[in-house]
């Protein structure tokens, strides 16, 4: 057992440049955000949890939905189909095109590669060929057909690990994520996420990205040399966040409630106080962090360190705005709400300005956990780091990085660690409307657990996979067959 410490523990950084490779991730609602809150998960408790298989649901074209209309798959070894106890074998290269009149009620196809080969879906849309280990279990529904990959636990850390990093980064980098994978592997096969297809997971942002990249060398041999090894606290298995990069500091468990929980032990929040004084000296101090930046953060040298976003408030922009408040207010009524003395909520979008955008919280990390927006008639309540980047971010819009270049917003903010430099309609420093703010930003994605890019920056430094993951996670290194005895 290797004992980890906090993060932002006292390791003895050397002295290295860091490298200045960008991540650049397909963005969407979910991101990384997706909490357990938010995922609609059933009690439903699998009977062996830390065995080695894991069931896999695999979404439709470009992570839209979990039915599929007609499937494509091919097999360069040859494949078996198996359906209503009737076995029909396929010859290599040869191609089956599924439709849901191929089903029967209440019945099974299960396809299995001959000779341990992958099978190929051809018309899923992702980044490279989508290839998968195991076999596929589709099941016939009346809104389409649903897929469910079966393989061991190491084999679908194959394709989790480069589609979730870079394969170019360091070695011990991606062994810091094939365990960080690992274990939240691990954590979500305590659980089916479908019950209905006993599927532990499905293959999105809301939970790992999983062969949306081809399985590369490097990333396989990082699984092989971590094989079985997971994140553990108090003899219990964490759940072990990840995300793409740092502004500075870790949000720790709270970046998704103020709820206390005893993922606050493992899941380390950093910052400042003065941060959360919801006080002028507190976002002064905050601005000044991010204007200004600090030289010893593992991540100054990213692109993704700091952000900035444009966001107009008049015309056709602010119609949108208004108009994007109320339907989250309709589809997160708990964490957007509306509020006027004399009309209802559905006229907001009649609006003829905004008044004024203001932080209600802030986390002593930095992240903001709650806005308010105001018009002539209306005031409404943001609460929560994802539904504040829902509210401000516009899909297909332009961030400007650090390092000048640009990125295309996918409908959320990069992140929630920001402040808000007003522009008003008279461009004084405070005016009857808003024209437009401009969001002062840091870091990519919610900022809870491990930061990859920093990931990247302390193996560059010379940290090894087992440091890493002492400076993002309280806990110890165990052998899944060890924390499986402790059940």
């Amino acid at each position: 057992m290797i004992a980890l410490g906090l993060y932002r523990c006292s390791v003895q950084l050397p002295d290295a440049d860091i490298d200045q490779t960008v991540v650049e991730e397909e963005e969407t609602e979910a991101n990384l955000d997706e909490t357990a809150e938010e995922i609609a998960m059933e009690e439903t408790i699998p009977e062996t949890p830390f065995d080695e298989d894991v069931r896999i649901l695999l979404m439709n074209q470009d992570y839209q939905g979990i039915y599929h209309t007609e499937l494509h798959i091919m097999c360069e070894e040859g494949f078996t189909v198996s359906h209503n106890e009737e076995i029909t074998d396929y010859a290599p290269d040869s191609e089956l095109v599924l439709h849901t009149k191929d089903f029967e009620e209440n019945q099974m196809i299960c396809i299995t590669g001959n000779n341990n080969g992958k099978i190929q879906i051809t018309n899923l849309g992702r980044n490279s060929p989508a290839r998968y280990r195991g076999r596929l279990e589709c099941y016939y529904t009346a809104e389409g057909i649903v897929v469910v990959n079966e393989l061991l636990v190491e084999e679908y850390l194959y394709g989790v690990v480069p589609s979730e990093m870079p394969s170019t980064y360091p070695d011990e980098a991606l062994k810091a994520q094939a365990v960080s994978a690992r274990t939240y592997t691990y954590f979500h096969k305590q659980r089916y996420a479908y019950p209905e297809w006993r599927a532990h997971m499905d293959d999105s942002t809301a939970f790992q990205v999983y062969m949306n990249c081809e399985e590369t060398q490097s990333a396989v041999n990082a699984v092989d040399e971590t094989r079985d090894q997971v994140l553990a606290y108090d003899g219990e298995i964490v759940e072990s966040f990840y995300y793409s990069t740092s502004g500075g500091y870790n949000g720790g468990a709270r970046v998704w409630g103020d709820a206390a929980s005893a993922a606050d032990d493992y899941l380390i929040e950093t910052g400042e106080e003065v941060y959360a004084s919801n006080s002028e000296e507190g976002e002064e101090a905050y601005k000044r962090y991010i204007d200004s930046g600090n030289t010893e953060d593992v991540e100054y040298h990213e692109a993704w360190y700091r952000w900035q976003y444009d966001r107009p408030l008049d015309g056709e922009d602010l119609k949108k705005f208004l108009q994007k408040l109320y339907a989250l207010s309709q589809s997160q009524p708990g964490t957007v709400k509306i509020r006027s003395r004399s009309l209802s909520s559905d006229q907001l979008p009649n609006e003829n300005a905004v008044m004024d955008i203001r932080i209600l919280s802030r986390r002593k990390s930095g992240m903001v956990a709650g806005i308010m927006i105001e018009t002539e008639h209306f005031r409404v309540s943001v609460m929560t780091q994802n539904a504040v980047r829902q509210a401000l971010g516009v899909a297909q819009t332009v961030v400007t990085k650090n390092d000048g270049s640009s990125y295309i917003l996918g409908d959320i903010l990069p992140s929630a660690y920001f402040y808000i430099e007003k522009i008003y309609d008279n461009n004084e420093e405070k005016g009857d409307n808003l024209k437009q703010v401009i969001i002062h930003g840091a870091g990519f994605g919610h900022g809870c657990g491990m930061s990859q890019n920093g990931a990247k920056g302390l193996a560059g430094r010379g940290l090894t996979a087992a440091q890493i993951l002492a400076y993002y996670y309280n806990g110890s290194i165990m052998d899944i067959g060890e924390l499986d005895k402790c059940q």
